[in-house]
């Protein structure tokens, strides 16, 4: 039960990985833009009654204006409607626009593959049962 348990587990770290990963695979394989984006509004989410906000952008590509909504909200609207943003994205995926935020993507990879290292250690034997 413990194999199947932990194998399960594999998969799904696996496939948390990956899908974290794909989308920056474009920013790792070409150039990346930097371009200002305006905050026009804030996109609400409600989790267990306290809100949540993320910023939505505005800015100007090669082939014309873009929105994209930040994938990091916070409990408050900030920043506020009008300031602006430098945002990043793969050349030509204006789509996967973003503000950069090297060390918290850092700490998301980070943990994924430390998860997936424990599982496929104990799955070998390595580490202790218990």
């Amino acid at each position: 039960m413990e194999t199947a348990i932990l194998r399960v587990a594999t998969g799904f770290i696996a496939l948390c990985l990956w899908l974290v990963a794909r989308g920056d695979l474009a920013r790792l394989r070409g150039m990346t833009r930097s371009v200002p984006g305006q905050v026009i509004g804030h996109r609400c989410a409600m989790h267990d009654n306290p809100r949540s906000y993320a910023p939505i952008y505005r800015f100007t590509a090669e082939d014309g204006t873009h929105e994209v909504t930040d994938q990091v909200y916070s409990g408050a609207p900030y920043p506020p409607v009008g300031s602006w943003v430098q945002l990043a994205y793969p050349h030509g995926r204006p789509d996967l626009a973003r503000v950069p935020r090297p060390w918290l993507w850092a700490f998301v990879y980070g943990v994924l593959i430390l998860m997936l290292g424990v599982l496929v250690a104990r799955q070998m034997d390595w580490l202790p049962p218990g």
